[in-house]
């Protein structure tokens, strides 16, 4: 049985469904993944983070002890992640969108190993850009140069930015991965994050600098919205730690008891196997408002393969993103036999 297409979230249906809203927010939106972000959000901050004041002069041990604990984080929860799914493959390919494992020996990948190289862009890359971009946040709070709502002062407004945070990083991950399927950013930075057509828990930010440049960038926003410094360090850790399990290449985990749990982005694996849709996340539809929804049904498949030839034979270069042939499984079904 496949596991169906992709919907809207009840929060865009017409006419309002409130019980069904209330519920998709509860069970979908919050909990578990966005949940366990915040809490560690709350953790990276509380103890894993140094005190406000140090980022006060410019302090390069501080940035380096940011990315020391994003190394950490990322060993622990992405490779703790990776280690259950595709070392232990404690599931076997049950609710696997790709009956492939990783791939060993392929020329495009470092190492040509495909695990490895997404560790190194991760760790290297990935790590050190978001860790700049935090300190450059907090130096600016330490130093009374952006405006600070401190969260004890304004509670409910605190509140209310956290859980704003998410869609407000889905419209900023839209618009830069837009901006990285033009000619020149797809050929030079990000047709390296789409190597990986088959996707695991390091794949989430294996990327290229210029595009971690671009995707990490989103605590920027905080210079135009007021906030406080403890949304910055939530806001980096879920931009590094989030594409995990949307990256896993699993629909659904296996916990205790036989019971499961959502697992990975199929919205988003879409776009991994199809390229030229799905942008950017479900929970703010921006690729339906501006036509490149892909549900995961044939039609939407066939739309795609329609919208390419027409680039293809409107640009005068010929020029258009490359386009992976999907498994026959997940063609059919969306999940591995």
């Amino acid at each position: 049985m496949g596991i169906g297409e992709v919907t809207l979230p009840p929060l865009y249906e017409r006419p309002p469904r409130p019980l069904a809203m209330t519920r998709w927010l509860v069970t979908k939106y919050f909990w578990w993944q966005n949940a366990l972000w915040i809490v560690i959000g709350v953790v990276a901050w509380t103890w894993l983070t140094p005190s406000l004041d140090r980022f006060a002069a410019p302090a390069p041990w501080a940035v380096a002890l940011v990315y020391a604990r994003n190394v950490g984080l990322m060993v622990v929860i992405v490779g703790g992640l990776h280690w259950w799914l595709y070392m232990r493959r404690s599931q076997g390919t049950q609710h696997k969108y790709d009956e492939r494992w990783l791939s060993v020996g392929r020329r495009p990948f470092l190492f040509r190993h495909q695990t490895r190289d997404n560790v190194f862009w991760s760790l290297v890359s990935a790590c050190s850009i978001a860790a700049l971009y935090e300190s450059l946040m907090l130096w600016l709070y330490a130093n009374d140069l952006i405006w600070t709502i401190p969260a004890r002062s304004s509670l409910l407004y605190a509140v209310a930015l956290t859980f704003a945070m998410f869609p407000l990083v889905s419209v900023h991950f839209y618009a830069n991965h837009r901006l990285l399927h033009t000619r020149l950013l797809y050929r030079t930075a990000h047709s390296l994050h789409h190597h990986n057509v088959n996707i695991g828990p390091w794949t989430g930010v294996a990327m290229h600098p210029v595009e971690h440049v671009l995707y990490f960038s989103a605590p920027l926003m905080f210079l135009l919205i007021p906030g406080n410094p403890d949304l910055v360090t939530l806001t980096a850790t879920y931009l590094l730690l989030s594409p995990a399990p949307s990256h896993s290449g699993f629909d659904r985990y296996i916990v205790a008891g036989g019971r499961t749990i959502a697992g990975g982005d199929r919205f988003h694996t879409l776009h991994h196997r199809y390229f030229d849709c799905n942008y950017g996340t479900s929970l703010v539809p921006m690729d339906k408002w501006f036509g490149t929804w892909h549900d995961g049904s044939d039609k939407a498949t066939d739309q795609v393969k329609q919208r390419r030839a027409k680039k293809a034979s409107t640009r005068s270069t010929g020029w258009v993103e490359p386009l992976a042939r999907p498994s026959r499984e997940f063609e059919t079904t969306g999940r591995a036999r």
